[in-house]
């Protein structure tokens, strides 16, 4: 079984504007820094997959008709219940959406339950994040603007691993590897 969702993938030196933009809030946050090369934004998480169920999965998506779209995220966000710091997005393009709920649809037809939750699109800067050291160090009036656009005109497949105690240890490792991609219409 491997722990699968689909995904969009910045490229380096687009994860590397986010960093930058976000550098002073990164170091309030506290928690665990998302490397660079794990950035993505999540379009619909599925689990646990087995191996035929994954074929089926590939096939399907192979076949999708979406067109490509862009992501422009405005602000960093710190979700208090989960922990993290985002980065996200203020509009969801209407591409965007039904590439998601289109990848949703092919995970049931080949037997999937994925995540039901409507699809909000965000970048994970920082897990285990302290609200308490982000009042305290940062001033509400501080926190960036981002306007970072992102275009999205691949979708990939991608695969957790490395998670637990091996993960928090080896923190330079990746967190994540992409298996399949396919284009979106331009």
């Amino acid at each position: 079984m491997r722990r699968l969702f689909f995904a969009l993938w910045p490229e380096d030196s687009w994860s590397a504007r986010l960093i930058d933009a976000a550098t002073p809030v990164l170091r309030a946050a506290g928690g665990r820094v998302v490397a660079g090369a794990d950035l993505h934004v999540t379009l619909c998480f599925l689990g646990a997959v087995g191996e035929a169920a994954m074929a089926a999965l590939c096939e399907r998506a192979g076949r999708i008709e979406a067109r490509a779209f862009e992501l422009e995220f405005e602000r960093l966000e710190f979700w208090p219940k989960a922990r993290i710091l985002a980065a996200t997005v203020a509009r969801v393009p209407p591409a965007g959406l039904a590439l998601s709920q289109a990848l949703t649809t092919a995970a049931q037809q080949a037997g999937l339950a994925p995540d039901p939750r409507d699809w909000r699109p965000h970048v994970t800067l920082v897990r285990g994040a302290a609200a308490e050291r982000l009042r305290s160090e940062v001033a509400a009036d501080a926190w960036p603007a981002l306007r970072l656009k992102l275009p999205a005109a691949r979708f990939y497949l991608a695969q957790s691993q490395g998670l637990g105690v091996q993960a928090c240890v080896a923190s330079e490792a990746r967190r994540y590897a992409t298996l399949a991609s396919w284009p979106l219409r331009p």
